[in-house]
């Protein structure tokens, strides 16, 4: 009888720390104006998410070719079964082209992640918005987590 497999939580930490930008070298300023896609001074949870799910699809995105291929998804950490690397490709090539686009991730990490709950804790004023104070409050948070 096969025992189920359960599944592997994926963790990217994210280089680009909200408190400094560390990995680039940016100011707090500037990559609080990085994530602000509309410049209203504000982050919604729309222009967090996708900064987040782009971040974490370019770092699986080996080659930099804007797609995620059976060969670049072999090397993702934390998924050691064959059989469950293979189940989750799956689940997200919903084309079944061999290759995950951005939009496929971004559809998977939409319902399977942390990303939300992420920019609540973050939010400190309950507005669904975030200001640059609030990006600045939790220079410890470094993690959006994927489940696959």
């Amino acid at each position: 009888m096969m025992r189920s497999i359960t599944k592997s939580v994926l963790g990217i930490l994210l280089t680009a720390f909200l408190c400094l930008g560390a990995s680039a070298g940016w100011a707090l300023h500037d990559y609080f104006k990085s994530l602000d896609t509309n410049n209203d001074g504000k982050v919604d949870l729309q222009e967090f998410s996708g900064e987040m799910k782009k971040y974490i699809f370019d770092e699986l995105d080996a080659d930099k070719n804007n797609e995620v291929t059976e060969s670049e998804w072999g090397s993702v950490p934390d998924i050691t079964e064959e059989k469950e690397h293979e189940s989750v490709f799956k689940k997200m090539d919903r084309n079944t082209d061999s290759r995950i686009t951005f939009f496929e991730f971004s559809d998977y990490a939409e319902s399977n992640s942390n990303i939300q709950k992420a920019f609540m804790g973050l939010d400190m004023d309950k507005n669904n918005l975030l200001s640059p104070d609030e990006v600045s409050s939790r220079p410890t948070f470094r993690m959006i987590t994927v489940h696959f």
